[in-house]
């Protein structure tokens, strides 16, 4: 914000919560800087490459659409391509890493889902910036309304942008993926707080430092010189001599000269300050601690300093990261996508990412557990367990249909005691 066209400083006329009055000059810092997290996430040097990190390997999950009850796919279902062209600029990857981006740095983010007109067909997919929505007083009303009065609000109109595209949408027409639980904070249950206001300060310390040691770095060379006892020596025609002689220049600022020509005694002290001894690169690494603390981000796979770790620990790192973090977020995507987008529907949304290279010794894993188990219900069918507590035993789907399965009829008369024993204690 600025004054007249002019970006000064000026006194704004606010309220405290004692209820007085007074002129505000420190209010005009955080309007014209429009410190937003948007604006933090995309431009801080260390917060924003960290974000589009996570964001680009959330990006990278594999979607499918298939039958609630068979699970059997539907390649063509009008929904799975509204998602693979989300828009006429965007691609699924496009649309997914814009979610989590504006996940991380708002606290959640919306997405319009854009109907045809006069039509519940949905044909395209936008992401909002939470914040430049203005949602009507109605919604604020009343902490914990009941069923009805949800389905009532899901009516109201938002405002979306409106110094600008001036947008007017109903609140059931916006998907909201929340990054931490929503209306714990104010009235509005949309809104959410966002982690990255917990390191606010921590951001801003970093580019501070940043600054101070560009300022240091620009100023960086300079020397004192001075008389020993004649008194300073640089002067008339003697000035004019070095000035005009002495113009080797040096250092990353300009008028900087390295030579002087001088019959006098001098003495010479250099002001060259030890980067170093100042401890910036320390405390942005500090700071970049604590940033990537907050993303949830393993040192093994992403580290400011270029911290040395083995291969093997990256990679099991990073399989550890996907089944933790991003497949925990992108089951909570998938169902907030299902509820909004296939309410209803006899189809649904699954997603994973199984088909990352990294993943293949995940798949091994899971392969041999698959082997075990089909091994362990092959015994105990031979051993005369019935099907129903043979698949609960080895950890199976209910339901799983073993008609298919050979089991071997005179395995169980191979079995030595101790396994027969075993198999006695899992029934019991």
């Amino acid at each position: 914000m600025n004054f007249l066209g002019l970006k000064i400083p000026f006194p704004v006329f606010t309220k405290n919560k004692s209820g007085d009055y007074f002129n505000d000059v420190t209010s005009f810092n955080d309007w014209s800087n429009e410190n937003s997290n948007l604006k933090i996430g995309l431009e801080h040097s260390i917060l924003s490459p960290a974000i589009l990190f996570i964001s680009k390997l959330f990006s990278q999950a594999e979607f499918n659409v298939v039958n609630r009850n068979t699970l059997k796919p539907h390649l063509s279902h009008p929904l799975l391509n509204v998602l693979k062209e989300p828009n006429y600029a965007m691609t699924l990857s496009d649309l997914l890493e814009s979610i989590m981006f504006t996940q991380i740095v708002n606290g959640v983010a919306v997405v319009w889902k854009k109907k045809t007109f006069g039509t519940s067909y949905v044909n395209s997919l936008y992401v909002l910036d939470f914040k430049l929505i203005d949602f009507p007083d109605k919604v604020e009303i009343g902490k914990y309304p009941n069923r009805s009065s949800w389905e009532k609000r899901k009516n109201l109109e938002v405002v979306y942008d409106a110094e600008g595209e001036n947008h007017k949408i109903k609140i059931k027409d916006l998907i909201f993926f929340y990054d931490m639980p929503n209306g714990m904070d104010s009235k509005n249950p949309y809104n959410t707080a966002s982690r990255i206001d917990g390191i606010r300060q921590t951001l801003y310390n970093t580019c501070d430092s940043e600054k101070a040691k560009s300022i240091i770095i620009k100023s960086n060379g300079k020397e004192m010189i001075s008389g020993e006892k004649q008194g300073f020596p640089l002067a008339g025609i003697e000035r004019e001599n070095v000035e005009n002689r002495a113009n080797e220049r040096y250092g990353l600022a300009s008028g900087r000269r390295r030579t002087i020509v001088t019959n006098s005694s001098i003495k010479w002290q250099s002001m060259h300050i030890i980067m170093r001894d100042l401890g910036h690169d320390e405390g942005i690494k500090t700071d970049a601690g604590i940033i990537f603390a907050a993303l949830h981000l393993p040192k093994d796979i992403y580290s400011i300093d270029g911290g040395k770790s083995t291969y093997k620990n990256a990679n099991q790192s990073l399989v550890s990261y996907i089944q933790n973090e991003m497949q925990s977020t992108l089951e909570s995507t998938i169902e907030t996508l299902n509820k909004s987008l296939f309410e209803g529907d006899s189809y649904k949304i699954t997603g994973s990412y199984d088909h990352l290279p990294v993943m293949l010794s995940f798949k091994t894993i899971k392969f041999e557990n698959a082997k075990k188990q089909g091994e362990a219900l092959a015994v105990l069918r031979n051993a005369g367990v019935p099907d129903e507590l043979a698949i609960e035993i080895c950890g199976l789907p209910k339901g799983t249909i073993l008609k298919d399965i050979v089991v071997q009829q005179n395995q169980s008369e191979e079995l030595t005691e101790d396994q027969k024993q075993k198999i006695k204690e899992l029934i019991k």
